[in-house]
């Protein structure tokens, strides 16, 4: 079975508030505060980057992510 099931697409309408509040979603950790370590895999073929986030603190892995290239 594929892991690309984990992943879900991204959508800016999640993000909301101003500068500051968007930054602390995309790049600190939902639990501990924390900043995250983001991997990425590109597949330009199919114009799409998987992204993954982990907290280096407690260990959680907190979002897959695909982003659409175009």
């Amino acid at each position: 079975m594929s892991q690309d099931s984990d992943f879900k697409f991204e959508r800016f309408e999640e993000y909301f508030g101003d500068v500051k509040q968007v930054k602390r979603q995309i790049d600190d950790c939902n639990v501990c505060g924390a900043k995250l370590v983001f991997t990425h895999l590109s597949d330009y073929k199919n114009l799409y980057i998987q992204e993954t986030a982990r907290c280096p603190e407690c260990g959680g892995k907190h979002r897959k992510l695909i982003h659409i290239l175009n």
